[in-house]
């Protein structure tokens, strides 16, 4: 299931919803989620790949998110 940005722009409390339902749904449905909001997309990842000038790059964690300069 292809989510684009589904935690851009709504409150708080409808993120821990959506963030249920892909929780719960993951074990029977592969997921592909973009959003800016990174934290929320790691919660619920297994692997994490960020666009960085024009080429996908596999991070393992928020600290090689960091170091790539994807995120300061």
């Amino acid at each position: 299931m292809f989510l684009d940005e589904p935690f851009t722009h709504i409150s708080p409390v409808q993120i821990l919803k959506i963030k249920a339902i892909i929780g719960e749904e993951r074990s029977r449905k592969g997921f592909l989620i973009t959003d800016h909001l990174y934290k929320h997309v790691a919660d619920l990842s297994d692997t994490i790949y960020i666009l960085k000038n024009g080429k996908n790059h596999l991070v393992s964690t928020l600290y090689d998110m960091k170091e790539s300069g994807y995120i300061g």
